[in-house]
């Protein structure tokens, strides 16, 4: 009996050692992933790739997910892009009044840009709302291959169930 309370207990302090309860989450998202199809107006152009997504709140919890990014736009829809791009990049992440960093899995409505002629430099801005949670997304990017993807899309950020 006693070693039955002491299993329970010791799980639920494990639980517990877990349990997220920042109000604020800062972070990083590491990536890489390609880019391609034709599309001015009217189209299909799309980007799939994985990364891994560090977070760390003001009171020092840290989590660690791997996750997928997807991005396509609506057949119609504001955006010029045309072309094959590998992307390797780095977002930073500000996630406000959420007490979980999961929280900032989820869709964002994306402005980028993305230019590259054997090599290049992209740069992309999100927003996900949630109400009353807020992230907003920052990335630097290097692009490889040949293509410009200028516009406004959905992108989607999901953990990565083949790596967990």
């Amino acid at each position: 009996m006693k070693k039955a309370l002491l299993a329970i207990a010791m799980v639920m302090g494990a639980a517990q050692a877990h349990a997220f309860t920042a109000p604020a989450w800062a972070c990083s998202l590491g990536f890489k992933g390609s880019e391609e199809g034709v599309k001015i107006l009217v189209g299909s152009f799309e980007f799939n790739g994985k990364g891994d997504l560090a977070c760390v709140s003001p009171t020092g919890q840290t989590a660690h997910y791997p996750v997928t990014i997807n991005m396509k736009a609506a057949p119609l829809s504001p955006q010029i892009a045309f072309g094959h791009i590998d992307l390797y990049g780095q977002a930073a992440d500000i996630s406000l009044l959420n007490t979980n960093p999961e929280s900032i899995l989820g869709t964002y409505y994306v402005a980028q840009g993305q230019a590259a002629v054997v090599g290049g430099v992209g740069i992309l801005t999100a927003v996900h709302t949630d109400f009353p949670e807020l992230s907003l997304k920052l990335s630097l990017q290097f692009a490889k291959g040949f293509g410009v993807n200028l516009g406004f899309n959905k992108m989607t950020i999901a953990l990565d169930q083949s790596r967990l």
